[in-house]
């Protein structure tokens, strides 16, 4: 074990696995329930510490291919891959929230970092509201978590609409672009059952993420954000 972790020290340059990376790893292996992937595809369990050193092994490899000039890069700007990625990041406790408080303080404190109208409407049967700041390739961001009654965790990605539709730093698939521009609205099902849901509100432009059932949220964000 000692000689495998030396190697691993010695052979291999440390480099910073990206989070979405990391969290799609960890979503889809430590936070399933049953048996481990791995033993189910070999029949017998991995020992942890043998596990960290192949986790490193396929950090690196990972993110070998993960570059700015890589394809993926394009995809990492993306505003609907960044919504998903961060509900299962919320979901996982690796985003931590910067400020829980109401509605009104939680708007105040993100109105304050960045270039647009801040949107957190008030929704019904709210057990907490939290807010978060972030930035992307220089672009500002702000995300607010909601626990909403028995519906789970609601999660909106907020950022300049100029920005999204025109600019370069962050991304919006065509078909997304096409119908915020003729309806204000997109909506898009995963099959895991995830739904993202996308709108403007003055010069915002702000992407849901739930387990909600899509009509569900649409109703819920348009009486609650003023649509």
């Amino acid at each position: 074990m000692q000689a495998t972790k030396q190697a691993v020290h010695d052979k291999l340059k440390r480099e910073s696995v990206p989070a979405d990376v990391y969290y799609s790893i960890i979503n889809a292996t430590l936070n399933r329930s049953g048996s481990s992937w791995f033993r189910k595809l070999f029949g017998f369990r991995l020992n942890p510490v043998i596990a960290v050193v192949m986790v490193a092994f396929i950090g690196v490899g990972i993110y070998s291919l993960v570059t700015p000039d890589a394809p993926g890069a394009a995809d990492e700007a993306n505003i609907l891959s960044q919504s998903l990625k961060n509900y299962q990041a919320v979901i996982g406790g690796a985003i931590k929230p910067q400020l829980v408080s109401s509605e009104e303080d939680v708007r105040s404190f993100l109105a304050k970092e960045v270039p647009f109208d801040v949107i957190v409407p008030k929704m019904k049967d709210c057990n907490s509201c939290a807010g978060v700041l972030s930035s992307f390739n220089g672009i500002k961001l702000a995300h607010v978590v909601y626990q909403v009654g028995t519906k789970g965790t609601l999660y909106i990605y907020q950022a300049d609409m100029n920005e999204a539709m025109q600019g370069t730093a962050l991304m919006l698939p065509e078909d997304a672009k096409s119908d915020l521009q003729k309806t204000g609205w997109y909506v898009r099902e995963e099959p895991n059952g995830v739904t993202v849901v996308m709108w403007q509100v003055n010069n915002t432009l702000c992407s849901a993420v739930s387990t909600m059932k899509k009509d569900e949220m649409i109703a819920l964000l348009s009486e609650n954000s003023g649509r």
